[in-house]
């Protein structure tokens, strides 16, 4: 073919796989029947490919990765004749390991130990959920930051939705207290104070369950990944009367 696959996309799964889809060449750059498809992994945009894979799909999981890494996807398609141009390559970070929960939990708050990044990080979120019928959230990955509210929007909401419960900057805080009434801002944003910016780690609901995720945002260019989500923790019964 003349052409490269169309509408490579590249989403992380997990802290040991990606997912990539993509679509057919344009038909007058085909030149045959398409008969597979090659996805390259490289660890740099311009590299050569450390594996190969085929496939006659449109979508392949890419797996046995390493956590936290930027990873670099392209894809060519073939006729019998041979191979075609490889498309743009697509950079993507797979997720980080997940925090992990700690027992000490009381009816308004969950403690977890956060994943705290070897590589320089300006900050990460802490994005909680509250799970209904102990549904988990989407993959972490795949939430835009225009859909993490605050603490205060996920209560008034009808449907569970990611909250981040805290803003952290130091490399020293690997404990972490969901629910514990601190509030915290982001460090962009402290010139202009606006109460946009703070996030209230608000108390929990009794004999609720609870995940969380940390979003880390590497650069100023807002490049950043997801870990996994946590276990789910439930908080322990209201005793009181």
């Amino acid at each position: 073919p003349e052409g490269s696959p169309l509408n490579v996309a590249v989403t992380a799964e997990s802290s040991s796989s990606l997912s990539v889809t993509w679509e057919p060449p344009e038909k007058d750059k085909r030149n045959g029947i398409i008969v597979n498809y090659t996805v390259c992994i490289s660890h740099e945009e311009s590299k050569p490919c450390f594996e190969e894979q085929n496939t006659k799909d449109m979508m392949l999981v890419i797996a046995s990765l390493i956590d936290s890494t930027k990873y670099y996807v392209r894809v060519l398609a073939s006729t019998k004749v041979g191979r075609g141009p490889y498309s743009e390559s697509r950079g993507k970070f797979t997720n980080g390991k997940q925090p992990e929960v700690s027992t000490n939990g009381t009816a308004y708050t969950l403690t977890f130990t956060l994943q705290i990044p070897s590589r320089n990080f300006t900050r990460f979120y802490v994005v909680a959920l509250e799970l209904k019928d102990g549904q988990q959230g989407r993959s972490p990955a795949s939430y835009d930051n225009n859909e993490l509210v605050t603490y205060t929007e996920a209560e008034k909401s009808t449907d569970p939705k990611p909250y981040i419960a805290a803003v952290v900057t130091s490399k020293n805080e690997n404990m972490f207290t969901l629910g514990d009434g601190r509030n915290t801002s982001n460090p962009t944003s402290r010139r202009r104070r606006s109460t946009s910016s703070d996030y209230y780690n608000g108390p929990l609901e009794p004999d609720t369950s609870y995940s969380i995720f940390q979003r880390i945002f590497i650069n100023d260019k807002g490049d950043y990944y997801s870990t996994d989500w946590s276990s789910a923790s439930k908080t322990n019964e209201y005793t009181g009367k």
